[in-house]
């Protein structure tokens, strides 16, 4: 599975898990450790807003369900973001999240 890597705006790593391709990556993150905001877990309040640093070419933006809020070509919602179906194993991603 892909290795995700969240880091917050400093860079310091918050959390470090492998990633399945059936659930956000903010629902991975926080059961692994990190205090990921999703309020509204529908794509449309922003709460969630990570930049993307490492591995873009593995996201699926719009994974579990359509982004209803702008949002910067780097960056992804976390509570909507996937991996991609057939990423392989040895893929590694890099996100940063500012209001940690």
């Amino acid at each position: 599975m892909p290795k995700v890597k969240i880091t917050d705006k400093s860079g310091k790593k918050i959390t470090e898990f492998e990633a399945n391709a059936d659930d956000s990556i903010g629902t991975q993150a926080q059961a692994n450790g990190c205090p990921i905001p999703m309020p509204c877990m529908a794509g449309a309040c922003g709460g969630c807003i990570a930049k993307i640093k490492k591995g873009q070419e593995y996201l699926d933006p719009e994974a579990l369900g359509p982004t209803h809020i702008p949002i910067a070509e780097d960056e992804v919602l976390a509570c909507m973001c996937g991996i991609k179906k057939g990423t392989s194993a040895d893929s590694e991603i890099e996100i940063e999240i500012d209001n940690l």
